[in-house]
């Protein structure tokens, strides 16, 4: 398989490579790491006629850079394989932004097949591409595909078969750009260059200029070079009045605007909803109606299935409770029937959020909430790309982590790292599901946003003080990119929807199982009374007792660091029907400091990888654990003034 012909995918998030990749390799594919990182990375084998193809699909990227984790993973890729062909998969509708990847790819002396996907969506827009007067004007393969209709995609793997490398036509800027390029590359021409040694003293020129930092950290003993780039920068800067960064990028888009001059034809489509959907006052209160719609739904459809399961694991346990012996009654009906049975029942719950947010991601909407959402993040030190994470984590706090390296500001992702985990996950709407069914049968959805409007409060205010007391640094200008809405890819849909929610399954068949039978075991052994959770829970109950919960309560907490599900099936079996023993008042303060306090370990673990720092896991530790147990002896005991 290592001697079969490379294909790599390249293009911006959002253009539908993986699609492609679904389509291209259908089964024949496996999903791990980038070496060293937790990057997920896609390969799979196309095999058209006689031949056979590694595909692999790189991170989305929206440059060449190294300023980012992914987009270095990529670009290394492309380095360390220069015999592979280069798929550039190109969103139509909005093609003068993403080719200016093409425009780097060309750069760094690439060959690649552009696939101009979502054609048939462009052409519902009125948008028009001339494929050939591209390809002229790029001396490159220009092929209109759409991988969710499966439209070009024989004509794609003809191109892929028969590939040659072609020499793309050079792309000229302007007039001082191009002496700076110049004098540069004369300077190179006497120089090690290492690892670019393979590539052209263009690319490495421009990305001088660029500010790049891996070429700059190659060259940082090249007094010579660096002087010379400071030099150049300093008088195009003065010429410009402004800086060359931002130079290289305007003029990257005027030449993508001149290949499209009389490549591109259409009609002038305005999408006037956006006007209402991003305003502050008339898309918040849309934006409050569809999650309180979405959770209307979660929980009157999922209610449904959930008591069907319930009422299966009843009949399950009174069968094994007529044929088991009585020293495994106990664990098996008690611990692992009672406690699996109650964080599963949620389980249609969670399938139908992960299936919502998937909705919404396909049809373009979440790229609105972080649109919407950016002026008021701002003000706490994040920004819209920030939202990018969060709303990912609202399925599971590990990939909503790992999703910050989307964000170049070293400091802002280390902002958004500290407080994703207040974003209540998956498995913390068990526990929300739970208690809102238990205690508030009637209002699920009001005790559910609730829950979230706190939760999230929290999290604004405490990135707030991270900002404020931490760094003390202005937020950048984030410049949005919004794509057309498009009726949601209902295969696409629900594979995303089975990703995220499928390892809920794997922790109810491991984690939850193996924690039921070791929670059934401490609160019972030696015996109930005088038990070893007994023993811990009574030290913990002097703090836990402040908010009103007894020491099974604070076990039932101890548990959730190693999964928060296991809350729930500790509670289950600890209390066997918990409004027995708890108010309601105290039921919204445990679910509330379930939702806040320590992540599990899935999460710290994630923390210290994207970090590699102990100082902010434990900083992350400790500040939930104060911040949980400070609001919930606030709204105890606010509660009780109350009268509640």
């Amino acid at each position: 398989m290592s001697e079969n012909i490379l294909i790599v995918l390249v293009g911006q998030p959002n253009v539908g490579k993986t699609t492609l990749f679904n389509g291209l390799t259908g089964n024949k594919q496996s999903v791990g790491n980038w070496p060293g990182v937790t990057v997920e990375k896609r390969e799979g084998v196309l095999k058209i006629n006689n031949k056979e193809f590694n595909v692999v699909d790189l991170p989305g990227i929206y440059s060449l850079i190294s300023d980012s984790i992914d987009q270095k993973i990529a670009r290394d890729f492309l380095i360390n394989n220069d015999d592979a062909i280069i798929l550039n998969i190109i969103d139509t509708p909005n093609i003068n932004r993403n080719l200016y990847l093409t425009l780097q790819l060309i750069e760094m002396g690439k060959s690649p097949i552009l696939c101009l996907n979502l054609i048939d969506e462009a052409e519902r827009f009125g948008i028009f591409v001339d494929d050939k007067k591209l390809s002229k004007k790029l001396n490159l393969p220009v092929i209109k595909i759409s991988g969710r209709y499966n439209l070009g995609i024989d004509k794609l793997k003809k191109a892929i078969y028969n590939y040659e490398p072609r020499e793309p036509n050079t792309i000229k800027y302007s007039p001082l750009l191009e002496e700076c390029i110049g004098e540069i590359i004369e300077k190179l021409n006497n120089t090690q260059l290492d690892k670019f040694s393979k590539l052209p003293k263009r690319w490495i020129a421009i990305s001088l200029l660029e500010g790049d930092p891996e070429i700059l950290e190659t060259f940082k003993n090249n007094d010579e070079i660096i002087n010379h780039v400071i030099k150049l920068k300093k008088r195009v800067e003065n010429e410009i009045k402004h800086d060359i960064e931002s130079y290289i990028v305007e003029e990257r888009y005027r030449v993508c605007d001149e290949l499209l001059r009389d490549v591109l034809a259409f009609n002038e489509v305005y999408d006037d909803i956006d006007v209402i959907v991003v305003h502050p006052v008339y898309g918040t209160i849309i934006f409050v109606g569809v999650m309180y719609l979405m959770y209307n739904l979660v929980f009157g459809i999922g209610g449904i299935v959930s008591k069907m399961i319930k009422e299966f694991f009843e009949f399950i346990s009174q069968i094994l409770a007529n044929i088991l012996p009585p020293v495994c009654k106990g664990f098996i009906i008690n611990g692992l029937l009672a406690g699996v049975s109650a964080v599963l029942a949620f389980y249609p719950q969670i399938v139908l959020i992960m299936l919502f947010i998937s909705l919404l991601e396909d049809c373009g909407y979440l790229a609105r909430v972080a649109a919407l959402t950016h002026s008021v993040m701002s003000k706490f030190g994040l920004s819209g790309k920030s939202a990018v994470p969060m709303i990912l984590s609202f399925g599971c706090n590990v990939p909503g982590i790992m999703a910050t390296r989307i964000i170049e500001d070293s400091r802002e992702r280390l902002s958004t790292i500290l407080v994703t985990p207040l974003v209540p996950c998956s498995a913390r709407f068990v526990i929300i599901g739970f208690l809102a069914g238990a205690f508030f049968a009637s209002h699920k959805t009001l005790f559910t946003l609730s829950i979230l409007l706190m939760s999230l409060s929290l999290m604004f205010i405490v990135s707030f003080l991270v900002e404020k007391l931490l760094f003390k640094e202005n937020i950048d200008l984030f410049i949005f990119e919004l794509p057309p809405y498009r009726v949601p890819d209902l295969r696409n849909v629900l594979k995303m929807t089975w990703e995220r929610s499928k390892e809920f399954l794997i922790k109810v068949g491991t984690i939850i199982a193996l924690g039921s039978l070791t929670s059934y075991y401490i609160f019972n052994y030696p015996n109930m009374r005088e038990s070893y959770a007994a023993t811990i829970g009574k030290v913990l109950e002097r703090i836990t007792s402040l908010m009103g919960l007894d020491w099974r309560g604070a076990m039932a907490l101890v548990f959730g660091i190693f999964a928060k599900e296991l809350v729930v099936s500790t509670l289950n079996i600890v209390y066997g029907n918990v409004t027995n023993y708890l108010t309601p008042l105290e039921a919204f303060v445990l679910c509330l400091v379930s939702v806040i306090y320590i992540p599990c370990l899935a999460t710290i673990a994630t923390i210290y990888t994207e970090t590699k720092s102990i100082k902010w896991t434990l900083f992350e530790i400790f500040y939930n654990l104060i911040l949980a147990t400070t609001i919930g002896i606030i709204v105890y005991h606010l509660g009780k003034l109350l009268g509640f």
